[in-house]
């Protein structure tokens, strides 16, 4: 019995009086708070525009963030809807190669630069107004953080149906051409019409002069008697 009393009383000795149970708990809290703590200094923020305006199915957004750390290499992602029900496109992205971009009927193309993602959504219709969300991943340095932003209201402006300049230009020629046609079909009988008019009165001015002249060579003999009765 004394001889364990001996031993225990030297135990508290070598740990400074503390009993082993109790400075086994104390060392497990310690690593517990100091791996809580360094990812809280190292917290990484998102944040983003309330609202943005698109047109012609694009439209320009951009995911700022903000941490201790400084990322090389990220996992961006976009989201859209309230509850991040439909991933529109993700990229893996960093320093070294800042532009990325992909593939899809809705596609996102952009580039990172320190503290912040630019990027344009394309492919966007007026029914895809809604809520739009970053999601940023660290991956490279250490430790892994991942952070979602509050959203971007996005509002596509639908595109109206009507002709585009370049149709507007295509109805124009195709009417001066139609008119033309038709003038040129217009003006083809007018010849022809003023032959016509040309012969009719020629004929007509031929008539009258044969008239004339029929008349005056029956008035001639006429006149012949009548002076050879005056003198008889």
């Amino acid at each position: 019995m004394s001889q364990r009393c001996f031993q225990s009383s030297l135990k508290y000795k070598e740990t400074g009086g503390i009993p082993p149970q109790l400075l086994h708990d104390t060392m497990i809290i310690t690593l517990i708070r100091i791996f809580t703590y360094i990812p809280l200094g190292l917290a990484l923020r998102v944040s983003q525009p309330y609202r943005v305006v698109g047109k012609e199915g694009e439209v320009p957004l951009r995911c700022s963030f903000s941490s201790k750390l400084k990322p090389e290499e990220m996992w961006v992602s976009l989201y859209k809807g309230l509850h991040d029900s439909e991933r529109i496109c993700g990229a893996y992205v960093k320093l070294a190669e800042p532009y990325f971009a992909t593939d899809g009927t809705v596609n996102c193309r952009g580039n990172i630069s320190s503290g912040r993602v630019d990027m344009i959504i394309a492919g966007l219709r007026g029914n895809d107004t809604d809520l739009y969300r970053c999601e940023i991943e660290v991956l490279f340095p250490p430790p892994y953080l991942r952070t979602i932003g509050s959203g971007t209201v996005v509002y596509i402006q639908e595109t109206p149906s009507c002709p585009t300049a370049s149709t507007q230009s295509q109805i124009q020629s195709q009417s001066q051409t139609s008119e033309r046609e038709a003038v040129k079909n217009d003006v083809g009988p007018l010849p022809l019409l003023y032959a016509i008019l040309i012969i009719t009165s020629c004929s007509l001015i031929l008539q009258m002069i044969a008239c004339r002249w029929r008349a005056s060579t029956a008035t001639a003999p006429m006149l012949s008697q009548k002076e050879s009765y005056m003198k008889f």
